[in-house]
């Protein structure tokens, strides 16, 4: 374990990323902000990622103390040029889940560190290959859980999850939404 010389805010509502962090033994506080999550049009999926999780940590930044290091993250979709951000209905949740149905795409995770006047961004992309979803599958993830409220209409630590995936390639936390291993060692940068 790292003794890091900062006091640690999680710049998130997202319950995941609140238990990854827990669960890897740090203290910390959660501050809320709002930031615009519409990143430019011309930005790639790593870009847009650290982008939004940029303009995150800059709403951040006025609220963080003396001795406070800000933690924020966003997580995209990908499948070719298309970014699958958070549905809109369920309707577009089922529409996303078929148009990822057997296919592999990208999940990325942008991470950014800050303190009240500097910023610091890493990220990290993982290729989920999905099985052929049935539309009683779908049906069945949409009816049963909450897909509003998740890149790509999904959480990789829910049943489609557990029963849907072929394959994984990467960090796994990273498609929860908290890229630990990256964040572990950005964190040894903070060490005393």
């Amino acid at each position: 374990m790292i003794a890091l010389n900062k006091k640690l805010v999680l710049g998130s509502k997202s319950p995941r990323r609140a238990a990854l962090l827990e669960e890897m033994g740090f203290d910390f506080r959660v501050l809320v902000t709002e930031a615009d999550e519409n990143a430019p049009d011309h930005l790639n999926g790593i870009e847009t990622a650290v982008w939004i999780s940029e303009q995150k940590a800059k709403a951040l930044q006025p609220a963080l103390l003396e001795g406070e290091l800000g933690i924020t993250s966003d997580t995209e979709v990908w499948l070719g040029n298309r970014r699958y951000g958070k549905p809109t209905s369920l309707e577009d949740a089922k529409e996303m889940l078929r148009s990822l149905s057997g296919k592999t795409h990208e999940v990325i995770t942008g991470l950014t560190l800050c303190t009240a006047n500097t910023l610091n961004s890493y990220h990290a992309m993982v290729k989920v290959t999905f099985e052929d979803l049935s539309e009683q599958e779908i049906e069945h993830y949409v009816s049963t859980f909450n897909p509003t409220d998740k890149a790509g209409a999904y959480g990789i630590q829910e049943w489609i999850g557990h029963t849907m995936i072929s394959s994984i390639e990467g960090e796994y936390n990273a498609v929860v939404g908290l890229p630990t291993s990256t964040l572990y060692r950005a964190l040894k940068e903070y060490a005393l």
